[in-house]
């Protein structure tokens, strides 16, 4: 069993619009996963409230006595009452990519460039790139959302030999695209997890903590041995706040 040291009380701070809200969010919910760009998240108010509507801006924080973390960055996707609460969904840049249309009609052309001009149009502006030096003779697509015309590239890219390349958003709504080697990765800090004091539950895969700001691709360390987060699955709840990781290797 973990020590009493893993127990302490963590509160949501929610700024919409770039205020603090003045009602407490009673539930967040936060999945993100290697080789998926985009991110499953939610977040609940009590019902009544009338915090949130479609198309606000939003910062999702996870505070203690000691910290305060930034977990989430986006945009409010929609907004309804269900089961007592007002549950609002998120979403992160990657509505943008799925909401911009591009055609692509290039003649040898860099990939580098194909790739800051879909970011482009699609408003993009933050972004944490690794590109390969690719010449590309040819690359056309009929009129798509970008997010597609960025997977029809990652394939061009792999028939040049450019292969393990993904893109996502991570916690400060900041585009990556590249390899594990380079920026097509999560970054924070190293968390270190014991299974007598920091872990509530565990298999040979995954572990059960507190909340921690962890996303997929992360490096984290378990019983002394490093491993790679592929999924984590978050929530944020008044009494039952847990973060599962699965991870690469074995946890046992």
């Amino acid at each position: 069993m973990p020590s009493n040291k893993i127990i302490h009380r963590q509160t949501l701070e929610v700024e919409l619009n770039g205020q603090l809200t003045d009602t407490r969010a009673c539930r967040f919910n936060l999945v993100t996963q290697k080789g998926f760009s985009s991110v499953f998240a939610t977040l609940h108010f009590p019902a009544g409230s009338k915090d949130g509507k479609k198309g606000d801006t939003i910062k999702v924080y996870i505070a203690d006595k000691e910290s305060k973390d930034l977990y989430f960055t986006g945009t409010v996707y929609n907004a309804t009452e269900i089961d007592n609460y007002r549950k609002l969904f998120l979403t992160d840049g990657y509505w943008k990519l799925c909401h911009t249309s591009f055609t692509a009609s290039y003649r040898k052309e860099k990939a580098s460039s194909i790739v800051s001009d879909v970011l482009d149009a699609a408003g993009v502006s933050e972004k944490s790139i690794t590109v390969p030096d690719v010449e590309l003779a040819r690359f056309s697509t009929k009129e798509l959302p970008t997010h597609l015309v960025l997977d029809i590239l990652l394939d061009a890219l792999k028939e040049h030999g450019a292969r393990d390349i993904t893109y996502f958003f991570d916690e400060k709504d900041c585009f990556h695209f590249g390899t594990p080697k380079d920026t097509g990765k999560n970054t924070g800090k190293t968390f270190c997890f014991n299974t007598k004091e920091t872990i509530f539950s565990h298999s040979a895969d995954w572990i059960e903590t507190l909340p921690s700001p962890i996303r997929h691709s992360m490096r984290v360390t378990v019983d002394g041995v490093s491993k790679e987060v592929i999924r984590t699955d978050l929530t944020v709840q008044e009494g039952v706040s847990r973060l599962i990781l699965h991870v690469g290797g074995s946890c046992t």
